[in-house]
């Protein structure tokens, strides 16, 4: 697994890989601004997952997740909204397919 220092770094890595869409959680749900549309968390699967220290957080660290649709489209989220809603952020979280390859 690779390790970046930074947020930024982890993003832009990961982007030039191919992850150029930007998952985010609205209202109980993954929304995805490039797309211009809702996922269901059930439709998204966990690559990876990077953890980067952080000193603006509340736990010391962020974190950054890799996933693919149902239709192949590559995209990140980050866990800046579990600072916000925690409980809400694990909710939709927890719904998405974990592949099990040693970086998720």
């Amino acid at each position: 697994m690779t390790s970046f220092n930074t947020l930024g770094e982890a993003v832009s890595e990961m982007r030039a890989r191919g992850f150029v869409n930007t998952f985010s959680i609205q209202h109980q749900q993954v929304y995805c601004s490039e797309l211009s549309k809702a996922i269901s968390p059930t439709q998204l699967t966990l690559l990876e997952r990077h953890t980067v220290p952080s000193s603006s957080s509340q736990s010391g660290i962020e974190e950054v997740y890799g996933f693919r649709t149902e239709d192949n489209k590559l995209g990140i989220m980050t866990n800046i909204y579990a600072e916000y809603d925690a409980e809400g952020f694990y909710s939709v979280f927890r719904q998405c397919f974990q592949r099990d390859n040693g970086q998720a």
